[in-house]
């Protein structure tokens, strides 16, 4: 089976455990892999929707997976209990979605070794859940998959050695530190799709669009320092 390239970017970003649990499994390929890899000795395939999760039915039966991998009709981690899984892996949803179904799987994370997670929008919110309930970013990866940008990082249990920055939680610490050519691409078109936004600011009434302006100047000059 071939996986999509963020998809294999986050299956390669799970550590060697016991059981994952795939919180919004989609067509349930994630769960697959990792069992047939021997990343993982088990898995629970979870989704909301009837339909992702009889199309992950069907994958697992096709792949002959059925006693390793298990489905579940769940919001988020509702139907999984604290300590069934040691790695969480949520992938494909925005980050204001993703950072719910954290907080309110508190007690299934907190049991969890690993986080493996790849928010699609709201990047800063997820980072802040992650900290907030104890663990630490350890790898942060990017991808440019069908004219999209992609990112995904790896959790452990623990606090990070510096506290983030409003900037590092916006725009990562680790794929920035190391000027990942994907992400400094990312964010260098970051920072033009701004400077289109304030130059059609010009002429306006300083009044209504001040405020916005300002606030355009200042992330420019903060994805400068970053690129620079």
């Amino acid at each position: 089976m071939r996986l999509s390239e963020r998809m294999h970017m986050v299956a390669d970003m799970v550590s060697k455990g016991e059981v994952l649990a795939d919180i919004g499994c989609d067509h349930g390929y994630l769960s697959v892999w990792l069992v047939r890899t021997e990343t993982v000795k088990r898995a629970i395939a979870m989704d909301v929707r009837k339909g992702p999760l009889e199309r992950a039915k069907a994958s697992i039966r096709f792949f002959h997976q059925q006693e390793r991998i298990e489905t579940r009709l769940s919001d988020g981690m509702d139907e999984l209990k604290p300590g069934e899984a040691d790695r969480i892996v949520i992938a494909g949803m925005g980050g204001i979605l993703m950072s719910d179904i954290l907080c309110r799987g508190a007690e299934c994370v907190k049991k969890a070794e690993q986080l493996v997670l790849q928010p699609q929008s709201d990047i800063d919110l997820v980072r802040k859940e992650i900290h907030r309930l104890g663990f630490r970013i350890e790898d942060e990866r990017a991808c440019f998959e069908d004219g999209k940008y992609y990112i995904a990082f790896a959790c452990g249990k623990g606090t990070e050695e510096e506290p983030y920055t409003e900037a590092e939680y916006r725009y990562g610490r680790l794929l920035t530190g190391r000027k990942d050519e994907i992400w400094m691409k990312f964010l260098t078109e970051e920072r033009s799709k701004k400077e289109r936004m304030l130059r059609g600011l010009a002429g306006t009434d300083p009044e209504s669009t001040g405020k916005r302006a300002a606030e355009l100047t200042a992330e420019i000059a903060e994805l400068t320092g970053i690129l620079n």
